[in-house]
């Protein structure tokens, strides 16, 4: 499963935000030290706003800043609200769908995949990084005929 950018970028801001006590932060300043697009950048602010994550400030101090709580909004909630209508395929046009069992199966992985970011705060989001588990490093690592 692949986040598109627009929601890579939401969840960056939102764990910035975090991270700084939640805001206020200046969006140039922000796509500047993320190396981000700035018109990208405000696109997604403006998405965050719509969706009640984030509030925009105006004048010489404004910036962003957190809505509420970081501890009250899931990575789940920002998923779903950046990415509508998320899905791995799209079934409605294939020629196999009426014998097939791969739509099923799919949206059954997409509801593990949203089962897990929907019991992960924010604030859990912008802790420290753990060391993460790659499946695929961990089957080449325990066999032996595997190049290293």
């Amino acid at each position: 499963m692949q986040l598109t950018q627009h929601t890579d970028f939401g969840l960056r801001l939102l764990i910035v935000l975090t991270r700084t006590g939640g805001g206020p932060i200046s969006l140039p300043s922000f796509a500047a030290e993320q190396q981000l697009s700035y018109n990208h950048v405000a696109k997604v602010a403006q998405a965050l706003v719509r969706a009640g994550f984030i509030r925009s400030l105006r004048g010489r101090n404004g910036g962003v800043e957190l809505a509420r709580s970081s501890a009250e909004m899931t990575v789940g909630d920002v998923v779903r609200a950046l990415e509508p209508g998320m899905r791995m395929a799209d079934c409605a046009n294939c020629q196999l769908r009426l014998g097939c069992e791969t739509s099923s199966i799919l949206a059954e992985a997409v509801g593990a995949f949203m089962a897990v970011l929907d019991r992960t705060t924010l604030e859990v989001a912008a802790q420290s990084a753990r060391p993460a588990f790659s499946a695929w490093s961990a089957a080449t690592r325990s066999d032996p005929a595997s190049p290293r």
